[in-house]
């Protein structure tokens, strides 16, 4: 019983950890691309 609770544990600890890496890393790169958006607006009159 105690075997499984542990095996129950590492899976949720990995997929947490799976999930913050793959936001944190959609995060980096959403910041690297520029916002066009942003630009089209600053230069209308």
């Amino acid at each position: 019983m105690r075997d499984i609770f542990k095996s129950l544990f590492v899976l949720i600890l990995a997929s947490s950890a799976f999930y913050l890496g793959f936001y944190m890393g959609k995060e980096s790169v959403m910041s690297q691309i520029p916002d066009f958006q942003e630009e089209s607006e600053e230069k209308l009159p």
